[in-house]
């Protein structure tokens, strides 16, 4: 193994803070790990690490050498991997993370339609209302459903899409409420509404283009788009579903649009990535899949770019 082999694993542990972890993120003993690190602080003449049975911790110029150098080799992988990848086809196992209503609706064409252009290539989807972390969890791409803007946490987000939606009621509760004369989406805090805890306040653009923010009475919460649903078909709330989701309970007559005048902010559509900028092929191809088949309505859904 030469010196820029044993340079990686050191920014590993590093960056794990643990032989252990870093072994493991490496799929490597943990005494090849140790033995790398040996080497290259007796080639430094440098101890880069303190070592204790609870902590492992930088010294000074391992603090110095991991500043300097995992930037550099960061770039060097990202040069590797650009030059591979005009020649790389989609292969291996693709692991996606999606809600249940994206996944539903759209995801499972898209998957079905890339596996069949790439032989080569295998997709596990898990459908969840869990906020899974791409870098912790081992997903090539989660998708968030979500109406605010994410968090600035340090991840690499692509915008996909955003998705119109609207109050909907079932007939039966409109004319028992009258909900035909509400006139502002302030009258709702005392109705019976169907949310999800994942959205605690509703905001909704009135006509001058303000953003209305209330706090709607949860009668059923529930992370399931389709228990959301079924209970607005059942008369027991108002509920702000998306347009291409109820398209057929409209059709069928089992729900009704409520305030045309103010269409609450779309869902964005985001796709969420371990963190490296440059994307192997198969995460690649199938996000531009998915932006070809959702549509490119988002500001901002070619390039990737930093949550915030």
């Amino acid at each position: 193994m030469n010196c820029l082999d044993d340079l990686n694993l050191f920014v590993a542990v590093a960056e794990a803070a643990s032989f252990t972890a870093a072994a493991g993120r490496l799929g490597m003993p943990k005494s090849s790990v140790s033995r790398a690190v040996t080497r290259l602080e007796a080639a430094l003449g440098n101890r880069l690490f303190e070592r204790s049975t609870r902590h492992l911790r930088l010294t000074e110029a391992g603090e110095q050498l991991w500043t300097q150098s995992a930037p550099l080799l960061q770039r060097l992988e990202n040069v590797l991997e650009l030059s591979m990848a005009h020649n790389e086809a989609p292969r291996g196992l693709l692991k996606i993370a999606s809600p249940y209503e994206l996944g539903i609706l759209r995801l499972g064409t898209v998957v079905n339609r890339v596996l069949a252009q790439h032989p080569a290539l295998e997709a596990q989807v898990e459908l969840t209302s869990r906020h899974h972390d791409p870098r912790a969890e081992d997903f090539d791409i989660v998708f968030r459903l979500q109406a605010a803007p994410l968090p600035d946490s340090g991840q690499i987000a692509r915008r996909i899409y955003d998705v119109p939606r609207r109050l909907y009621a079932s007939p039966a509760l409109r004319d028992q409420l009258r909900l035909e004369t509400l006139v502002h989406p302030g009258e709702l805090a005392t109705l019976p509404c169907l949310m999800s805890p994942a959205e605690p306040e509703w905001q909704l653009c009135a006509p001058d283009g303000q953003i209305v923010t209330i706090q709607p009475r949860g009668r059923l919460r529930a992370y399931n788009v389709s228990l959301l649903l079924q209970g607005v078909i059942a008369g027991l709330g108002i509920g702000l579903l998306s347009d291409s989701y109820c398209s057929e309970a409209v059709k069928r007559g089992e729900i009704v649009p409520l305030l045309p005048d103010y269409p609450p902010l779309p869902l964005r559509v985001y796709a969420l990535l371990p963190g490296r900028r440059l994307m192997p092929a198969k995460v690649r191809v199938f996000l531009d899949a998915v932006a070809e088949e959702l549509g490119r309505s988002a500001p901002d859904s070619v390039a990737p770019h930093p949550v915030g």
